[in-house]
């Protein structure tokens, strides 16, 4: 995902207990740090939107001066993360995010 999107400077697709399955990090990216917070964050969106009563967890977003992180579930199994760049386009990230969610959903199911 990292390649399809100038704005996203980095993306992982980690399983929800902290185990990366598949990355496109920079060499100098903590990829156990990376993952192990994603599945938190994650699991702590989850958890937010359940006892809130807000239905399903669609993403999580943490935004920082410097850019943003965007993760998005893939089933019940994995997350989605981005790291974008300050100032990315919000609107074609979620869109990119939303697609390749779904084409690693569908890869997972038929594993």
């Amino acid at each position: 995902m990292a390649d399809a999107d100038p704005d996203v400077q980095a993306s992982a697709v980690v399983r929800t207990d902290g185990l990366v399955m598949a990355s496109a990090l920079p060499k100098d990216a903590d990829e156990g740090l990376i993952a192990a917070m994603s599945a938190a964050l994650l699991n702590i969106g989850n958890r937010a939107v359940s006892e809130l009563d807000r239905g399903e967890l669609d993403k999580v977003i943490v935004s920082g001066t410097k850019g943003d992180t965007i993760l998005r579930g893939v089933g019940s199994e994995a997350v989605l993360s981005a790291i974008t760049k300050a100032g990315a386009n919000m609107g074609l990230v979620l869109v990119e995010m939303q697609r390749t969610a779904q084409k690693i959903s569908d890869v997972l199911r038929s594993m």
